[in-house]
């Protein structure tokens, strides 16, 4: 098993199809490319097939999957809003990688009452992962992550929205030489591979826990027996000056426990959505998820510093727990990057810090998607990343 990344900033298609073409080649040798998974700026958009079709005809893979991407990154750094391409290629002996795409017209039959899913999807023994990579207008993509997490409890989902474009019809996704403007696309992997995903969520908890004890739909009316606002009032008295400073500077965010039979909770027991809306008429919380009587929740700070040290963590994580991975695949949210850190290629340098210069590419993301507690969801201000083993 051997994995390669590229990455060049340029805007002659020639020259990117050359220098990325070449970079890969440089570290797989012979050995054939399995898959190979591209991200393209969206300011290449006009020549997204030639650069595909060019890195698909020099590199011989037998699978190309890739999107169009507000920023890319790769190897040891973060292009930002430029044009801009990276590449990570794949050589996966006895691995089984099979491709898949999901049009417009088959959302229905693939997740309605007599689903379609798991035939379309269906790797065979040893299913590991799932790559998907969607268009943000045209991809109910919570009901597609709920069905694969039905059907396909052991093999998590990654990969993320496709980024950078403003209308329908904008997007550019590929599979090998067919070119599509919306849907989604994906790989399945099946076989002997290790993949160990990490969902760093940028936020740490803060305060203690809470149960609601009413709430429906999207709306907090009590926690522990109190008003939500009241709770939050008591949970801020408790805090540091400092976190206190953030809250005023920055959404207080709140964080779901996934899976409440574990009892100890920590960083990545909790799903992490926004707080919409505070009603002062009856101290309700309306947040981005939906709720119910029974929930335990917890409340969440993010910043660079938060984002950083939890990102950190949880890969230190799971190196005390296997090998040096062979490669990664990283998706991280366009709100990232130099709007969350104020310094640039902070993620991909995190994860070369912690686990050394191994191959590493993707695309920063309009929703990124990834488990949390066993299950698939979508994400924002998220760093993904998937390390192959």
């Amino acid at each position: 098993m051997r994995l390669s990344s590229a990455i060049i900033a340029a805007t002659d298609p020639t020259s990117i199809v050359e220098s990325i073409a070449d970079q890969l080649s440089s570290q797989m040798g012979d050995l054939p490319t399995d898959l190979l998974v591209v991200f393209v700026s969206s300011l290449l958009q006009a020549d997204f097939s030639r650069i595909t079709g060019g890195l698909a005809e020099r590199t011989h893979c037998r699978t190309l999957l890739a999107c169009t991407a507000e920023s890319v990154l790769g190897v040891d750094r973060e292009i930002e809003r430029k044009p801009a391409v990276s590449a990570i290629g794949f050589s996966l002996p006895g691995v089984t990688v099979d491709h898949f795409r999901f049009a417009d017209e088959e959302w229905s039959e693939l997740l309605g009452e007599n689903s379609t899913l798991r035939a379309r999807l269906e790797a065979g023994p040893n299913l590991r992962l799932f790559i998907m990579l969607a268009d943000p207008f045209t991809t109910p993509v919570v009901q597609l992550l709920d069905a694969c997490s039905r059907e396909f409890p052991h093999a998590p989902v990654v990969g993320g929205m496709a980024s950078g474009v403003q209308r329908p019809g904008e997007t550019r996704l590929a599979i090998n030489d067919h070119i599509f403007n919306s849907g989604m696309i994906g790989v399945s992997f099946a076989g002997p591979l290790e993949v160990d995903c990490v969902v760093s969520q940028g936020c740490r908890p803060v305060g203690p826990t809470f149960t609601i004890t009413q709430g429906s739909e999207n709306n907090i009316k009590m926690l522990d027996g109190k008003p939500a606002m009241t709770a939050v009032r008591d949970m801020m008295s408790g805090l540091s000056m400092e976190d206190r400073e953030l809250i005023q500077m920055r959404s207080l965010l709140i964080g779901r426990v996934i899976d409440q039979r574990k009892g100890n909770f920590g960083r990545g027991d909790f799903l992490v959505r926004n707080i919409l809306e505070i009603h002062r008429s009856d101290g309700s919380i309306s947040i981005g998820d939906f709720v119910q009587p029974d929930q335990i929740i917890q409340f969440h700070l993010q910043d660079g510093r938060s984002a950083d040290e939890e990102l950190r963590l949880l890969l230190q994580g799971e190196l005390m727990l296997a090998e040096v991975p062979h490669g990664a695949l990283m998706f991280s949210c366009n709100g990232r990057g130099m709007n969350l850190f104020g310094t640039p290629h902070h993620d991909i340098r995190a994860l070369r810090d912690v686990v050394g210069a191994i191959p590493v590419a993707g695309f920063f993301c309009a929703g990124e998607l990834g488990p949390v507690g066993g299950r698939n969801f979508i994400h924002g201000q998220t760093a993904i990343i998937a390390l192959f083993r």
